[in-house]
């Protein structure tokens, strides 16, 4: 069974990286990583059964994994982007750092693969503590400050959404089916309108801090500045996406009639997220929080196609959360490329680097067309299609993601042309060495394929789509 391939043998090599020796530690975590990613691809091409297990039969929580349309290409995503980051990471890091990644991979994939309330809920705590020690242990000077407001943010909305989780089954019991958390026996239940309506922003607040969307967004700063750049991309890459998920795969389902309630409200909020990560973008003076600042816009961005409540906006963000994960991941990793090479990530303090480091500058350009939406690269098929969303139910908001969106190319072009291009003000720098493209190329590659062939990802999801977007375009309700 691939799937249980895809927890078992990241949470074994994290156990084997504990013994190995502290130089080969990054080899037994990128071995373990690659043979994940090929369980993955027996995953994709080969067998997709999932597992149905007996767990607690007294709660009627049952050990339930699978891999549908919604989830199957975050599992891909988090496949690749694990194997990315442990080979862009220093074996100076230490065995307790590649354990640590490991754990935090079987979570990600255990999260994204879980369609019982109960397994999912586990998962989602059990990745805080990676990122913690990981943010604790090999950050910045601000590292421990940034890994206690990760902790304490998200526990508050795992605090909220465990209340929530309990009450939707004790509902569905009291309505007469049997006590369960699997969610496809939860969706569509009759849940009274007032608490109906608690329960929904129960829920939406763990994931709203997870994604992160403005306001709920302040564990974001500290933690993408003080974090190293393998961290960083997969924070941004990978369990970002967990939030904009959780709402899909949990909230949909359930809570539609008050998703139709809110619309106005989520809209509106959203679109000031999309604009206020665009805006505090174009003021930093550090490439990793333009960068940063640009995915919290990017996310609100998927907020928006998920609160059009229309199937071209709902589908274009599933789509959007790999095509993101796999660019903003792959741009974070060469941002730390560059700083380890100049010392600085100041961009008044660089230009013109690309005379010396022409391999960088291209890996660069490239992620940076990727983010800004370049026709032909994914980011620009995700954001149509959400645009396509908006304009089907609300225009204004349509106009506001196409004016980020120009928005968007000026601070992410800024930052190219300042570092990159011009006269020189610093001495040399190295470029990318054969075993740093070796990895790059794979990455640059899936991104070009997914934005020619974006069918790949979309024909997958529209199966497992098709309940929550006929209902959201016949304006559904229980």
């Amino acid at each position: 069974m691939f799937l249980v391939w895809l927890l078992a043998v990241p949470l074994a090599g994290a156990i084997v990286t504990l013994w190995a020796p502290a130089k080969g530690a990054k080899g037994v975590a990128a071995i373990t990583s690659f043979v994940a990613l090929l369980g993955y691809v027996g995953l994709l091409f080969v067998n997709r059964a999932g597992v149905n297990w007996p767990w607690i039969a007294a709660w009627g929580v049952r050990f339930h994994l699978q891999a549908d349309g919604l989830g199957l290409f975050l599992l891909g995503l988090n496949a690749v982007l694990f194997v990315v980051a442990i080979l862009a990471s220093s074996e100076d890091m230490g065995r307790i750092y590649y354990f640590w990644l490991l754990v935090l991979e079987f979570a990600v994939a255990g999260l994204f693969a879980a369609v019982d309330l109960f397994v999912f809920y586990v998962f989602w705590e059990v990745l805080l503590v990676p990122v913690f020690f990981l943010l604790t242990q090999w950050s910045g000077a601000r590292g421990r400050t940034a890994a206690l407001k990760w902790l304490i943010m998200n526990l508050v909305g795992s605090f909220f959404m465990l209340v929530g989780i309990v009450a939707v089954a004790v509902i569905h019991h009291q309505n007469g089916g049997a006590f369960t958390f699997e969610i496809a026996a939860l969706s569509g239940m009759a849940i009274p309108a007032g608490i109906a309506t608690w329960l929904f922003f129960a829920f939406l607040v763990a994931f709203w801090i997870k994604a992160p969307l403005w306001p709920l967004h302040g564990w974001m700063p500290d933690t993408y500045g003080e974090s190293p750049a393998p961290v960083t991309a997969l924070i941004s890459g990978v369990l970002s996406k967990a939030g904009i998920y959780g709402i899909l795969r949990v909230m949909m389902p359930i809570f539609l009639p008050q998703f139709r309630q809110f619309q106005l409200l989520l809209l509106i909020l959203a679109a000031i997220g999309l604009l206020y990560g665009a805006l505090a973008a174009l003021r930093q003076t550090d490439m990793k929080m333009v960068t940063a600042y640009g995915s919290l816009s990017h996310m609100a961005m998927m907020a928006l196609g998920i609160f059009s409540l229309t199937e071209a906006g709902i589908l274009g963000t599933t789509y959007y959360m790999v095509a993101h994960g796999l660019m903003v991941g792959g741009l974070f990793i060469v941002l730390g490329l560059l700083e380890s090479r100049t010392g600085t990530r100041t961009i008044q303090d660089m230009a013109g680097l690309n005379q010396s480091a022409p391999r960088l500058a291209a890996y660069f350009l490239f992620f940076v067309l990727g983010t800004l939406g370049l026709p032909g690269l994914p980011g620009f098929v995700g954001e149509y299609m959400i645009i396509q969303g908006l304009i089907q139910s609300q225009v204004v908001f349509a106009v506001i993601a196409g004016f980020v969106l120009v928005v968007a190319a000026w601070y992410m072009l800024r930052v190219f042309q300042a570092v990159m291009q011009g006269p020189a003000r610093s001495s040399a720098i190295r470029d990318l060495l054969a075993r740093q493209v070796a990895w790059l190329v794979p990455l640059a590659g899936l991104v070009v394929f997914i934005g020619i062939w974006p069918a790949g990802i979309t024909s997958h999801a529209v199966p497992s789509l098709y309940h929550v977007m006929h209902f959201a375009s016949q304006g559904g309700g229980r």
